[in-house]
């Protein structure tokens, strides 16, 4: 049985008492959501973490709930553009509450976006300068400058096509409300690509609630406005490329989502085709072309490094502070070096082990998703980053590969904004613990949410292998 058919089977016979009632339980979520969302908006305003993440938490649980319902009963027909209609709503809702925050309670990344922009437009080169640098005294002023964090001892640590969508950015408005507008526009384009990766795939259109209604993409990308969106934008898009056959298209865009951040590289694997030249050729030219041109602009050379040896130095991930499963060998009573050596292994064994079954089963580009989220999850979760938006991207596959665990993950890491850096064991087992639970059930029980409901449309059109169009 297929998705399509389950979808039939749990729309088609139903009452339409049943399906008016999970519309209305769908309804009846998506108001508490927004309900809370003013809530967590006016803690902001009065820095009031003690209420901002009891009530996210909150946000998740009725998030969840609602994912139960979508995944449940599902909508057809009427209800569907019914259920659509609450879902998108309740979205922009959560969207424009979030933007009515102050920009600097959650992070103060924001304003070093909009410094890179207004560097480059002024023709200099981002990463040469500490803000604080007496050369870039005329582009100070008083709402963006004094935010800056390390403003006085750290160039940017933003990687080249990050630095292009800064600068872009900064020639359509120099501002917080501009770079907010930019990041919802390419939020905007992850939707459109999830739905279509939603229709490739032969899953009910309603699933796309379970990115939209996150509360982590709401705060993270509305609020925050982190370049992750961009990264996640990216990296959907790559996927769609990948699964339609357009495999120089796919390549050029893994390459502009890990030239964002770095941590999309790991996920290459699941969308290279086998004896493709087309992706890597991709991949390797906008790299060089990008790097090559803020290496040569005024004399960047090893600059374009930025400030990411500080980064790992001063977030301790050089010496494994902060990073769960490392503390947790540790924990169980390894010596440090034992423990170094383990994690190691263990990390080169599952990475090495996932990125070889994505490559054994690339001739089918149905598994490309699944294949994909394996990668993201396993790679953030051996690193296990401090800050919440880290996650950003693994929410973005949760409508293409629903799972708990991840509705779990995305929306505990909130307790991050409320721990001390590096993230202590017992604050780490919080996000993981529960999370590694859920991920161990899901295997044992070949997924959480009706099992038979995650299998692929045998119909479902594939690329065409060497010769096709790139």
């Amino acid at each position: 049985m297929t998705a399509s058919d389950i979808t039939t089977v749990r729309t088609a016979g139903r009452e339409p008492a049943l399906a008016v009632t999970s519309l209305v339980l769908l309804a009846i979520c998506g108001a508490v959501l927004v309900a809370l969302g003013f809530i967590a908006r006016h803690a902001q305003w009065t820095d009031d973490f003690g209420l901002f993440n009891p009530v996210v938490y909150a946000q998740g649980l009725v998030y969840a709930v609602s994912a139960f319902i979508l995944l449940r009963d599902g909508f057809a027909g009427r209800d569907l553009r019914l259920a659509l209609i609450v879902i998108f709503v309740v979205a922009l809702a959560l969207r424009l509450i979030a933007l009515a925050t102050p920009p600097n309670f959650l992070s103060t990344d924001l304003y070093r976006y909009i410094w890179d922009g207004r560097v480059q437009s002024a023709g200099i080169n981002p990463y040469l300068h500490v803000p604080a640098d007496p050369v870039l005294a005329p582009l100070r002023d008083e709402a963006v400058y004094p935010h800056i964090n390390r403003l006085d001892r750290a160039p940017t640590i933003y990687p080249p096509f990050a630095q292009l969508v800064f600068f872009a950015v900064n020639r359509l408005g120099d501002g917080v409300t501009a770079m907010r507008l930019a990041m919802l526009a390419f939020e905007a384009v992850t939707v459109a690509a999830l739905a279509l990766l939603l229709r490739r795939l032969g899953q009910p259109l309603d699933r796309i609630a379970l990115y939209l209604w996150n509360p982590l993409p709401v705060w993270e990308t509305a609020c925050g406005a982190h370049i992750d969106t961009v990264l996640t934008t990216l990296v959907l898009l790559a996927l769609l490329a990948s699964m339609v056959g357009r495999r120089g298209v796919s390549g050029f865009l893994i390459a502009a989502a890990t030239l964002t951040k770095f941590f999309p590289l790991v996920i290459a694997p699941a969308l290279y085709r086998r004896f493709d030249w087309k992706m890597p050729a991709a991949f390797l030219a906008l790299t060089v072309l990008l790097y090559g041109y803020y290496i040569l602009h005024g004399d960047g050379g090893l600059h374009v490094l930025g400030f990411l040896p500080g980064y790992v130095s001063e977030e301790g991930f050089q010496a494994g502070d902060g990073v769960f499963i490392l503390a947790l060998l540790r924990a169980i009573g390894l010596p440090p070096l034992a423990a170094t050596f383990a994690y190691v292994a263990l990390a080169f064994g599952l990475m090495g082990s996932l990125a070889w079954r994505a490559l054994a089963a690339n001739a089918d580009a149905r598994v490309a998703p699944a294949a994909a989220l394996n990668l993201a999850t396993a790679a953030i979760a051996l690193i296990s980053p401090h800050y919440p938006w880290y996650f950003l991207w693994i929410a973005a596959f949760i409508p293409l590969v629903p799972r708990f665990s991840l509705i779990y993950l995305t929306t505990s890491v909130f307790s991050l904004y409320v721990t001390d850096s590096p993230t202590s064991l017992a604050a780490g087992f919080v996000i993981y613990g529960p999370f590694l639970a859920l991920l161990l059930i899901e295997r044992w029980r070949q997924g959480l949410v009706l099992p038979k409901d995650l299998t692929l449309p045998k119909s479902l059109p594939l690329p065409k292998q060497q010769g096709s169009i790139s």
